[in-house]
């Protein structure tokens, strides 16, 4: 085995360049930015490490130690690890090549030091790397760790995920473009007590399994964006999620890019506020889809080849929340629709009310549009690039030509 460093990317991930085969570990103390790690890290003064890491390479930064291993064999890793005394570290940086197509982490990777975030990074090439990850591999990190990612990988030969048993401070679990994280379903939810977070995206196997019911941990964000899933097999998830702990506590939920026809219903998770459909193929949305407890603050309905909305399909408190309908195909804006979401969101001035943002989609100028245009003029700036006969701005019409309707 070989190791090759890469540097940093987007989500605190490392992008593979060179090897064909390679699998990337990083594994960061305390906060890394995931939305910006390169800038984060750029940031922050560096200085020379209290001890030496060769033939990896140490910057001590004011967010602690961070050790890059690059080109040098495992056991050597093992060695830097076992021979240097700092037991706490930000960050890890590891990149391990296998000619074989399987990695399998050994016991102990990281020799007893702890760390509190840990990322697994496989090579994004067409012949996924096989990851095998023992069940003790950061046994000794289980008390510490807080994120725990996959990215890019192959899980088929991974039996199940007893890696994780006894992280009692794991917040979020994310495993992204990765093939068969059928081991899911084995997830030891009576140990990941502190888990808020959970990502499965860009993923295949995910709706061959049972869902795991992680009671008594209480989700708060749960997204799974674009794993092909069709309308049962997000059902039989929701389902799952509904009747556990985690009803009365998921706050954001992304079913983003799958193969739903329809729009979940979601009245069983109370403190739901953000929820995000878009990239699906949704035609119509009926009576009730969608009823939200909680004041609403974003739903994702982008790009779903949504041409018709049944009245009071939208129920809830949307004065702040912001209805992405953009590059649908509705050719009416109804009134028995959208009247009631636009005269709640209008309660509160333009820059801090919410907004419908119905961008690209073919509506009619016609008769229609009399409720809003003639009848309700204080609604229109609550409708974001609302358009119809291809050029024709809502704010742009003559309420006059509405007269005879």
């Amino acid at each position: 085995m070989q190791l090759v460093y890469n540097s940093l990317q987007n989500n605190c991930i490392t992008r593979v360049c060179g090897k064909i085969i390679a699998f990337g570990i990083l594994v960061a103390i305390y906060g890394l930015v995931v939305a910006n790690p390169l800038a984060a890290r750029d940031e922050v003064q560096r200085g020379a490490c209290p001890e030496d890491y060769s033939p990896c390479s140490c910057n001590l930064t004011s967010n602690g130690l961070e050790v890059v291993c690059a080109d040098v064999t495992l056991e050597n890793i093992h060695d830097v690890f076992y021979r240097t005394q700092s037991l706490y570290l930000y960050s890890v940086l590891l990149t391990v090549t296998s000619f074989s197509g399987t990695v399998t982490l050994p016991p102990d990777v990281l020799k007893d030091k702890r760390a509190q975030h840990i990322y697994l990074r496989c090579p994004s090439t067409s012949a996924k790397l096989n990851l095998i990850i023992d069940s003790a591999s950061f046994e000794f990190t289980r008390f510490n760790t807080t994120i725990f990612e996959i990215h890019d990988c192959d899980l088929s030969a991974q039996a199940d995920m007893n890696f994780l048993k006894g992280f009692a401070v794991l917040h979020t679990l994310s495993i992204v473009n990765t093939w068969n994280v059928d081991a899911i379903s084995s997830l030891p939810n009576n140990t990941l007590l502190a888990i808020k977070e959970l990502t499965i995206s860009r993923c295949t196997g995910l709706g061959n399994v049972v869902f795991p019911d992680l009671t008594p941990a209480r989700l708060e964000r749960l997204y799974l964006d674009g794993n092909n899933l069709n309308d049962p097999q997000v059902n039989n998830i929701l389902i799952s999620i509904g009747s556990s702990s985690s009803s009365s506590s998921l706050e954001q939920l992304s079913l983003a890019g799958n193969a739903l026809s329809k729009v979940p219903r979601i009245a069983a998770f109370s403190q739901l506020v953000t929820y995000e459909v878009s990239n699906n193929d949704i035609a119509f949305m009926s009576l009730s889809t969608l009823i939200f407890s909680s004041p609403v603050r974003f739903l994702g309905l982008k790009n779903v080849s949504l041409t018709a909305i049944e009245g009071g399909a939208f129920q809830g408190n949307y004065t702040y929340a912001q209805v992405n309908l953009e590059n649908n195909k509705l050719a009416a804006f109804r009134e028995d629709v959208f009247k009631s979401m636009l005269q709640q969101m209008t309660v509160q001035p333009p820059a801090v009310g919410g907004q419908v943002i119905v961008t690209g989609n073919p509506f009619d100028c016609g008769c229609g549009l009399a409720w809003l245009i003639r009848d309700n003029q204080p609604l229109i700036p609550s409708v974001k690039n609302g358009v119809c006969g291809g050029f024709f701005r809502f704010e742009d019409l003559n309420p006059d030509a509405y007269a005879n309707c």
